[in-house]
């Protein structure tokens, strides 16, 4: 899951040669409270927010000359965990996307959010399943052992909270068609009981 997959390609951006006033406009039409400012090269240059446009005196004023820079980006090859930790660390709604210094793309929260939704199965017919297992430990092995014994097939699997020696795993699985004994081979297993 690579972000070149799941960005925008065409982001709407702005010259930096350009008035405020125009920034304002192309924000106001598309809905933005940012707007990517790159070259007609596509060298990205910043970016400019609605809210920093609030006092503004003079609309004729260069976008470039009013522009933030960039601190963040994001290469197509890169994953999306990765984009997604720097938009959590960071606050951020959108990452641009950028390869050989060159603009060729942003991502937002929901592309990535949609994206990881997809990986998890989420939407998708199904059972969502919570077993706690212990860390380090074959636990995780046995569940999708006893999942293929009983011809359940596993959509995808996730780690949950960990907390008093134990790690919550989320599996959403299709085709249950003995749901007791499914869960009490699952807890022999997992309590030794």
């Amino acid at each position: 899951m690579n972000v070149g997959n799941y960005m925008h390609s065409d982001p709407v951006t702005i010259l930096p040669e350009a008035p405020l006033a125009e920034a304002k406009r192309v924000m106001d039409e598309n809905g933005f409270g940012i707007l990517l400012v790159a070259s007609a090269d596509h060298d990205l240059a910043g970016f400019i927010t609605k809210g920093s446009l609030k006092d503004v005196n003079d609309w004729g004023k260069s976008v470039g000359e009013s522009c933030f820079p960039t601190n963040f980006a994001i290469s197509p090859a890169d994953t999306l965990e990765k984009a997604a930790l720097i938009l959590l660390a960071n606050r951020l709604v959108l990452l641009p996307v950028v390869e050989d210094g060159k603009l060729v793309g942003v991502i937002t929260q929901s592309e990535v959010l949609r994206a990881l939704a997809q990986a998890l199965g989420i939407g998708l017919e199904g059972t969502r399943l919570t077993v706690r297992v212990r860390p380090d430990s074959g636990d995780v092995y046995a569940v999708i052992g006893i999942l293929n014994d009983h011809n359940v097939r596993l959509v995808s699997l996730a780690r949950g909270r960990e907390g008093n020696g134990y790690q919550e795993v989320i599996l959403r699985v299709q085709g249950i068609t003995d749901k007791e004994g499914l869960k009490q081979a699952l807890e022999q297993a997992l309590t030794g009981k």
